[in-house]
């Protein structure tokens, strides 16, 4: 298995959309007596988060030494009501907010590791991607698909990925193909190293020979965040050399952890994923 300190004195910038995660806890009253909706009573209690990108940024700092964060001017803020007993969500809302600082802009040379985390809501323009492609000495990429991007946000507008993290819908849209074995998905995107979560299935990683390891998760509390969780830990040690074996380890391990955790109460550290890796 691979040493975890291989990554510690690793600079790494994460680049993508600053997302706020608010978490409201309500009593669902069942079925409108006079429409078709769900009645809810609040609970008057919440939980926001930095989640997206912030999020993401977390867990690298958890076993590297240096993390910065170059995010867009523009905040997705997410508003999500659950079911307080069960923590399950209800529904949710979207809003993309103008933020109220001028981003940052880091000189993406001076890195060792630049992790892409686009959710589609317009920190990665075409110029930007082109920037990170030119001068990124090794580039991990998710592009993801949600509800505000369906069918619009896909890794192939990504020419260079040193790893790419995507999930098995973001695969197949991206290949335009529904049925076929996640394999030939695979083969058909092109990219030189790229894993596949599958959730409960686990996931599939291939770099010229192809690589599957089952989920580590032992119970599912909160999927938020957990194909983030397994970019950000697993790419630094992709950009060390590490073997897909070791890397679908790590990065399985890491997701198990966050879908253990109710939205971002806390991120992944070290210790913690020693312990899981043991």
């Amino acid at each position: 298995m691979l040493s975890l300190d291989k990554v510690k004195d690793f600079r790494v910038l994460l680049v993508g959309d600053g997302i706020t995660d608010d978490y409201r806890y309500v009593k669902p009253r069942g079925k409108s007596t006079k429409a078709n909706t769900l009645s809810v009573e609040s609970l008057n209690r919440r939980e926001t988060f930095h989640g997206g990108v912030w999020a993401a940024a977390e867990h690298v700092r958890g076993i590297c030494g240096h993390v910065d964060v170059m995010t867009g001017r523009d905040v997705m803020k997410n508003t999500y009501y659950l079911d307080e007993i069960y923590t399950s969500k209800l529904f949710n809302v979207h809003e993309l907010h103008r933020g109220v600082e001028e981003p940052k802009d880091y000189d993406i040379r001076d890195y060792d590791v630049v992790i892409v985390t686009d959710f589609g809501h317009g920190a990665l323009t075409k110029e930007l991607i082109e920037r990170i492609a030119k001068e990124a000495r090794f580039v991990a990429v998710n592009a993801q698909t949600n509800s505000m991007n369906y069918g619009f946000n896909m890794i192939t507008k990504y020419l260079r990925a040193d790893l790419v993290v995507i999930d098995e819908i973001e695969a197949r849209l991206a290949a335009h193909e529904r049925d076929a074995p996640i394999e030939d998905v695979i083969l058909a995107l092109g990219f030189k190293k790229i894993i596949v979560t599958m959730g409960a299935n686990g996931a599939i990683g291939f770099d010229g020979a192809f690589e599957r390891q089952k989920s580590q998760a032992d119970k599912v509390t909160d999927t938020i965040g957990a194909g983030d969780a397994f970019l950000a830990v697993c790419s630094p040690y992709a950009a060390a050399g590490a073997s897909m074996k070791d890397l679908l380890t790590i990065g399985n391990a890491a997701g198990a952890i966050k879908v253990g955790i109710v939205g971002h109460r806390k991120s992944i550290d070290r210790e913690t994923l020693e312990a899981a890796l043991a």
